[in-house]
């Protein structure tokens, strides 16, 4: 069980406000999420940020966040921030995405061709959203990508690691590695060349995530070869594996394999491409 550092503060902002209190429902980097309830039922995710968080990264999160206005994309409610013990913390307000994680659902079943092609469709349109204020989210992977209820459209939520293309990088360059979760994270980011990172960064992430959930796989991991080892494939341009390659023929998805190329230039250039390419697959099958 997760341990709940700022459940204190967390329980006074709520009472602060008049919400009802609902416990720890997350945890990530530089916050923790907690649910919290308005007088009318309305409910909502309060996320507190963690002491010592970059005031800089925190900054961009939210300036994302208030340029992204989207049905796919998590929407800022508030920012504020509140004193606690003698201590201030910043927190932010989303609405409640109850219907759990992709995360979730695959580890019930895989998605299959259909549902993969729907969830595809949804993404692309949430990140070509995200291109078009100059950001990439550079953290799309299961977890972060959530349902308002069972039925409802797929919503992309932290932006803890934005990169704001209209700005000056906070990443140090002699890092070995840049921000991101490895397992989904496109060469570039592997080895922390920022002048290569833009949208197409997150396009290979959001193919890694359609791969798993619909072969299960990462699409540079060859049999009997583990996720460290497709983590360093992906690091080393190896390229998709052959495993990969005859998956995605005959399910007749080639461009996801497009998505999942180690340098940007092979990737699909501009989002609305990928979208019509994306949607003539569904056609084609």
């Amino acid at each position: 069980m997760p341990i709940y550092t700022l459940e204190p503060v967390a329980r006074a902002i709520c009472a602060a406000a008049g919400y009802t209190f609902g416990g720890g429902i997350g945890q990530g980097t530089f916050k923790e999420t907690y649910l919290a309830t308005k007088a009318d039922g309305t409910k909502l995710a309060l996320k507190v940020l963690r002491p010592g968080f970059s005031p800089e990264r925190s900054d961009r999160e939210v300036d994302a966040m208030k340029r992204c206005s989207h049905p796919n994309i998590v929407t800022l409610l508030e920012l504020a921030e509140f004193e606690h013990a003698g201590a201030k913390y910043g927190y932010l307000v989303e609405g409640y995405l109850g219907g759990g994680t992709l995360d979730d659902r695959m580890q019930r079943n895989l998605l299959s061709r259909g549902q993969v092609q729907t969830l595809g469709d949804e993404l692309i349109r949430a990140v070509a959203h995200i291109a078009d204020q100059d950001l990439v989210h550079r953290d799309f992977k299961p977890t972060n990508i959530m349902y308002p209820s069972d039925d409802a459209e797929a919503v992309v939520v932290d932006f803890g690691i934005v990169r704001d293309l209209k700005k000056e990088s906070i990443t140090k360059s002699y890092l070995l590695s840049g921000p991101g979760t490895p397992f989904f994270a496109a060469p570039e980011q592997l080895n922390n060349e920022k002048a290569l990172i833009d949208w197409r960064t997150d396009q290979f992430a959001i193919g890694v995530t359609l791969a798993l959930a619909h072969f299960g796989f990462h699409p540079y991991r060859e049999d009997g070869e583990d996720d460290n080892q497709a983590i360093t494939r992906v690091a080393g341009r190896s390229g998709p594996s052959a495993k990969f390659t005859q998956a995605i023929g005959a399910a007749n998805l080639p461009v996801l394999g497009k998505m999942v190329q180690p340098w940007p230039v092979e990737r699909v250039r501009i989002p609305s491409a990928l979208l019509e390419g994306w949607r003539k697959q569904k056609d084609s099958n």
